[in-house]
C-alpha cells in the first residue's frame, strides 16, 4: 500500500515543482505575447495615419486647385459681364437709331 502512495504523491510534488517553476516563464511569455500584440497594433495604427496624412494631402491640394479655378471663373465672369453690358448698351443705341422716324425732306 505504501508504494502506490509514494508514487502518486512523488507524482503531485513533480506537477507542483512543476507549476510552480513553469509560471513565472508563463507570464513572461504572455507579457512577450502583449507587448507583441500591442507593437503590431501600434504598426497597424501608423500605416492608417500615414494613409489618411496622404490622402488629407491629396485633398488639401485639390482643395488648392479647385479653390485657383473658382477664381479664375469669377475673373472670367466679371469680364463677360463687362463685356455683355457693352453689347447691350451698343445694341440700345442701334435700336435708338434704327427705331426713329425719319424726317421728311422739304
Amino acid at each position: 500500500m505504501q508504494e502506490p502512495f509514494n508514487t502518486i504523491l512523488i507524482s503531485f510534488a513533480t506537477a507542483f515543482i512543476t507549476w510552480f517553476f513553469a509560471r513565472k516563464k508563463n507570464k513572461a511569455s504572455l507579457t512577450s505575447l502583449k507587448i507583441d500584440n500591442e507593437i503590431k497594433s501600434a504598426k497597424y495604427y501608423q500605416s492608417l495615419l500615414e494613409d489618411m496624412s496622404i490622402r488629407l494631402e491629396k485633398a488639401i491640394k485639390l482643395a488648392a486647385d479647385m479653390e485657383a479655378k473658382y477664381q479664375e471663373m469669377i475673373r472670367v465672369n466679371t469680364e463677360l459681364v463687362a463685356k455683355n453690358e457693352q453689347l447691350i448698351a451698343e445694341l440700345r443705341k442701334f435700336k435708338q437709331l434704327n427705331g426713329k422716324p425719319k424726317e421728311k425732306k422739304q
